[in-house]
């Protein structure tokens, strides 16, 4: 699905977050939320005056009428005067979380500080890891910047024409780190590239400008 096709702002917690720490998560943002449940076909009725997040925990939201939620996934509804027409639609039963953004931030980053990948041969392995709470950004482009950013900053060495280099990863490994699947990680980088903010080769991931992909990661 292009990033393009929703004004929403989406997140992905089920890519970042699995297993019992997702439902201890879950858990977590039905006691500092406001639970909500909703028939099939139902029209979720959202307060799009404030900042708040919506996370679904059970079944699936439908969003502009063909982009659909399931559990682990969140978004913040658009105000109106960016999209007027914005719906959100309940698909079977659904129960869905509503809270502020801070809120909703701590409650994933208390149980999860970071994401972690191993690189390296099998007799030279180490540990990277990025933040978790950075990458609860927009879209896959700019959580995917995020992560090089961390990455480049952390563990990087610095290259010539005030180039950042960081170890090199593969696709797979980004995607991990970034809670992307490998295909949306992809397109993501090739986002980024075409930016001319990154090149990548087998031994390094060259930041080209630092500052500039720094302001990618913002959006």
């Amino acid at each position: 699905m292009a990033e393009s096709q929703s004004t929403s702002k989406l997140w992905r917690f089920r890519q970042l977050i699995s297993g019992p720490q997702a439902q201890a998560a879950f858990d977590l943002l039905r006691e500092r939320g406001r639970v909500e449940r909703w028939g099939h076909a139902a029209r979720i009725h959202l307060d799009r005056e404030h900042d708040e997040r919506v996370v679904v925990l059970e079944g699936h939201v439908i969003l502009g009428g063909e982009m659909m939620l399931a559990r682990g996934d969140a978004f913040a509804p658009p105000p109106p005067e960016i999209d007027a027409d914005f719906n959100a639609l309940a698909h079977q039963e659904t129960t869905i979380v509503i809270l502020e953004q801070e809120a909703l931030r701590e409650s994933v980053e208390s149980l999860v500080s970071e994401r972690v990948v191993q690189v390296g041969s099998i007799f030279q392995r180490r540990e990277l890891s990025v933040p978790l709470a950075p990458l609860l950004r927009t879209s896959a482009s700019t959580r995917l910047a995020q992560t090089i950013l961390e990455l480049a900053e952390r563990y990087g060495e610095p290259g010539p024409d005030a180039q950042r280099v960081a170890p090199p990863l593969s696709s797979a490994q980004l995607a991990s780190l970034a809670g992307l699947d490998r295909a949306r990680a992809r397109q993501a980088l090739t986002l980024v590239e075409r930016a001319g903010l990154i090149l990548r080769d087998r031994r390094a991931l060259h930041v080209l400008d630092l500052e500039g992909l720094r302001r990618f990661a913002l959006g």
